[in-house]
């Protein structure tokens, strides 16, 4: 009771107490909050075809949902756009350049324009196996045959950025039945 009155004598606090004693109480208060947690990579689902048989198709959502979706198409395909449709993707076309894709199971959301002019678009990649690399296709998706075996690989490109789907065409044994 005495520090209480000493402490608030006249309506006033004294600071050289209260100020040290306030600032330990901050401190103290801040080692409890946890730091941030960084952002975590892409959710990854669905299965690759066997190393040898069918298409597999790789779709990147990460910059528009943080997902990447990976399917089989089984045997082999006529272009990228057969494989991407019988593994099960649905697609739009960009309404003034048919052949490109717009949307890929509704992604973006905001559809063309956005798909085409103003936000990005679909990057098309392709490997003829396993051992390769991610390869930017330079002819599109309606080129073909596909061989079995062979990889397809779509990524969003926002602001018509140049990334390579995220999950490296090495990592597929992990999603492979």
């Amino acid at each position: 009771m005495f520090l209480h009155k000493r402490l608030l004598q006249k309506g006033k606090l004294r600071t050289r107490v209260l100020l040290p004693v306030m600032i330990g109480c901050v401190a103290l208060a801040s080692a409890c909050v946890p730091p941030p947690t960084p952002p975590s990579g892409p959710t990854i689902t669905g299965q690759a075809c066997p190393a040898d048989s069918g298409v597999t198709v790789v779709v990147d959502y990460t910059a528009l949902n943080n997902s990447i979706v990976v399917a089989c198409a089984a045997g082999p395909q006529t272009s990228g756009l057969s494989a991407l449709a019988a593994a099960g993707f649905s697609q739009t076309e960009v309404p003034t350049y048919p052949g490109a894709v717009c949307t890929i199971n509704a992604q973006p959301a905001q559809g063309f324009p956005f798909c085409w002019e103003t936000g990005g678009y679909w990057g098309y990649y392709s490997a003829a196996d396993r051992s390769a690399a991610w390869g930017y296709s330079p002819v599109g998706a309606a080129d073909g045959p596909l061989a079995e075996g062979s990889v397809e690989g779509w990524a969003w490109q926002p602001d018509f950025s140049d990334n390579v789907p995220r999950l490296a065409i090495s990592g597929l044994a992990t999603y492979t039945p």
